[in-house]
């Protein structure tokens, strides 16, 4: 199999901005989503409410790195997703681009007023990638994605990843 520069760079690339966020903070806020180059955020597997606050930790499989980019654009925001998961080519996740502030009894994983929502299929090497894009709503400060493998035999996530931070918009 033979990549070009570009498909490396559109695998491999996530995946570094990932590992350098995860051991400096400041790489993850390094450009603010307002700007054409957008917000890079680490997705880690901590279960959220939809008001961002962590919950309780179910049984996962977190096999896999995941990272976010976000760009502001005048009413318009967008999470461009990206997942990596060596050894789980066709896994289904569904995605959720949430705005905040939102109350955790608000639901978050179904398509509404400040959640956007879409899917993620990975390729035959476990990649996957996937645009949200929603117009921002009045009052909103920011936005955070969420990753989730529906499991057949719970309600919790099989597998789920969730933004190290809302993102400013």
């Amino acid at each position: 199999m033979s990549l070009t520069i570009s498909t490396l760079t559109r695998r491999v690339f996530p995946a570094v901005l990932v590992a350098a966020s995860a051991l400096n903070p400041a790489v993850a806020a390094a450009v603010p989503a307002g700007t054409s180059g957008g917000t890079v955020v680490p997705l880690r597997d901590i279960l959220r409410a939809c008001d961002f606050s962590p919950l309780p930790r179910g049984a996962t499989q977190s096999r896999a790195t995941a990272s976010a980019i976000i760009r502001a654009n005048g009413g318009t925001v967008t999470a461009e997703v990206h997942l990596a998961e060596p050894g789980a080519p066709g896994a289904h996740y569904d995605v959720s681009l949430i705005q905040a502030p939102r109350a955790s009894s608000s639901p978050c994983t179904s398509p509404g007023p400040g959640v956007a929502v879409g899917s993620l299929d990975s390729d035959a090497v476990g990649q996957a990638t996937t645009t949200l894009q929603d117009s921002i709503r009045p009052g909103t400060t920011g936005v955070w994605v969420f990753i989730r493998q529906p499991s057949p035999y719970s309600q919790t996530p099989a597998e789920f990843y969730t933004s190290d931070f809302v993102a400013s918009v």
